[in-house]
């Protein structure tokens, strides 16, 4: 979860939120089993809100306005050149997971070169 925390860090995303840490744990918990994102509400959001002792329905509203904001601020001036592509519209959570986990998928070296900044 480390890393996703980082890339979280790193994209620009306000630590304040509550869906912070909410988000860092799907995303880490996606990286590891992709499966997750084939029921994200009754399962990713079930297993983040146990780790964290909310609903999956707090998690889910979380995550919703986290990634809101992030938008309504940056839109994907930020996402855009990490990521290696653009985004033209909003993505859904389940969506911005699923990018964060490949995004990491795709750079296993992130964690390590993101600790250096």
């Amino acid at each position: 979860m480390e890393t996703a925390l980082l890339l979280l860090r790193k994209i620009g995303m306000r630590s304040s939120y509550a869906g912070f840490n909410y988000l860092a744990c799907a995303v880490a918990l996606v990286f590891e089993h992709q499966e997750y994102l084939r029921k994200v509400t009754k399962n990713l959001y079930v297993m983040v809100g146990k780790e964290y002792g909310v609903s999956n329905v707090c998690v889910e509203a979380a995550i919703r306005t986290l990634i809101t904001s992030y938008w309504n601020q940056n839109e994907d001036k930020i996402l855009a050149p990490i990521l290696g592509y653009p985004l033209f519209e909003k993505p859904t959570s389940s969506e911005f997971i699923s990018i964060l986990a490949d995004f990491l998928r795709d750079h296993p070296d992130f964690g390590e070169q993101a600790k250096t900044y």
